[in-house]
């Protein structure tokens, strides 16, 4: 029980950081400062959790850097400052990070498309449903014993 805590103490808090980054991907943010942001945001929930006397020592951290990889980067574009850059109207924008307690991992992700009618359309579009359309297929060929390669194939 007390792994399962801190895996959803840790869940909890990636979720709540991940939900402030994606409040903020608007037209002209900046991603450095996004990324600072929800780092930010962990590293100041997990001192706040697990931290009586006898689990105060237990390790805790960013496990995954918030990073905000813009269109046609695949992942991981955590920027310094001065290799920072703006979002764009239309930008298709995935978001990843993870923070950890005692080392047990939390890791989340979305993908967004930064859009101010909340409208999506084109190949944008296309690719945001394929995307989803595939994740529920693998979803279902989820089972008990099943591997990764047969749920790569579905």
């Amino acid at each position: 029980p007390a792994i399962l805590d801190k895996h959803k103490a840790a869940a909890v808090i990636a979720n709540e950081a991940l939900k402030l980054v994606l409040g903020k991907l608007t037209p002209g943010a900046d991603v450095y400062t996004l990324c600072r942001a929800g780092d930010k945001f962990m590293e100041e929930e997990l001192k706040k959790v697990f931290n009586n006397k006898k689990s105060k020592k237990l390790e805790r951290g960013i496990a995954f850097p918030t990073c905000i990889s813009i269109n046609n980067v695949c992942g991981h574009f955590s920027p310094l400052q001065e290799d920072t850059v703006e979002i764009k109207e239309g930008d298709l924008c995935k978001v990843d990070l993870g923070c950890h307690i005692d080392g047990f991992v939390a890791q989340v992700a979305h993908t967004y498309v930064v859009a101010a009618d909340g409208k999506v359309e084109g190949k944008k579009a296309d690719v945001v449903m394929a995307a989803a359309s595939a994740m529920q297929a693998a979803t279902k060929s989820i089972r008990l014993g099943s591997t990764n390669t047969e749920i790569t194939k579905a």
